[in-house]
């Protein structure tokens, strides 16, 4: 479904997902913007919305035509102060406030913009919840998808499985989802699978000498909601960190087709983010 997510629907290399699972609408596909599917079973019992990615040249992902919103989505959600990484970086908004220090309130702000597919989403979801108010719903999304799955899936508690999504729980907390003081993250339906070797998911895909900082996205988050299901590919196909891992196709066909089982999925305990940042209001 998530390979789905990049193509238009029924389109020569469309990834036949069987006859239990069809195709009931498709969103965003006449404008740069959200894209994705929604699919359901026989009697649309089970609905499952899958979220589209980032489209980048450097990922070798996708045909371009939503590429500059979907960086400045990966920018606003992803970075640790709207992308602005060093001073040759045009930011995104205008928070940065000298030396490693940012204005939490306004980098707050700048998710609340229309130009933020978390808004969209959100929009999408009531959608298809009034047309199906008996479904079960679920949410699944690739790489930003996944991210934009997950933030949906925590705001309304729905059952979510992303894959080599970046990570999103930073966003979550500037967006003031429901996180209470002590929530349990292992009750959280939320699963983030990945493998170890993608740069993006592991939030490594930093400095000047990576990929994403050659490609101008600032992806410096890591920790991710929920729990993290990661397949240990250094260890076991002794790969190494490369982004052309992070594509869909290399991690069905590569990655979960060849593995025995589900890898094991657990909190992400002890994980911080931006912690070289300072925030003021």
């Amino acid at each position: 479904m998530t390979y789905n997510t990049y193509l238009a629907p029924k389109t020569s290399k469309w990834y036949d997902l069987g006859e239990q699972w069809q195709t009931n609408s498709s969103f965003g596909w006449e404008k740069d913007g959200l894209r994705g599917h929604v699919f359901g079973n026989e009697d649309n019992s089970t609905l499952v919305i899958a979220f589209k990615g980032t489209n980048a040249a450097f990922l070798w992902m996708g045909d371009g035509e939503t590429s500059m919103q979907d960086k400045l989505n990966d920018n606003l959600l992803f970075s640790c102060c709207c992308g602005r990484v060093d001073p040759t970086w045009a930011p995104v908004c205008g928070c940065f406030m000298g030396s490693n220090t940012c204005n939490q309130t306004c980098v707050e702000e700048s998710l609340t913009g229309r130009s933020l597919y978390y808004q969209a989403a959100m929009k999408l979801f009531y959608e298809v919840a009034d047309m199906y108010p008996t479904s079960n719903i679920w949410f699944t999304g690739h790489s930003l998808g996944g991210s934009i799955s997950a933030l949906l899936g925590l705001t309304f508690g729905i059952p979510t499985v992303t894959f080599e999504a970046p990570g999103e729980l930073m966003a979550a907390k500037r967006l003031h989802l429901p996180m209470p003081p002590g929530v349990d993250m292992s009750k959280v339906p939320i699963w983030h699978l990945g493998h170890n070797a993608d740069p993006i998911y592991t939030g490594s895909c930093t400095g000047i000498t990576s990929s994403c900082y050659f490609g101008g996205y600032a992806m410096e988050s890591k920790c991710h909601t929920g729990k993290a299901c990661v397949y240990d590919v250094i260890s076991k196909f002794n790969w190494k960190q490369d982004i052309r891992s992070h594509r869909i196709e290399t991690v069905i066909e590569k990655v979960l087709k060849p593995w025995d089982s589900v890898a094991h999925c657990e909190v992400e305990k002890d994980c911080v983010d931006c912690g070289l940042w300072r925030y003021h209001d």
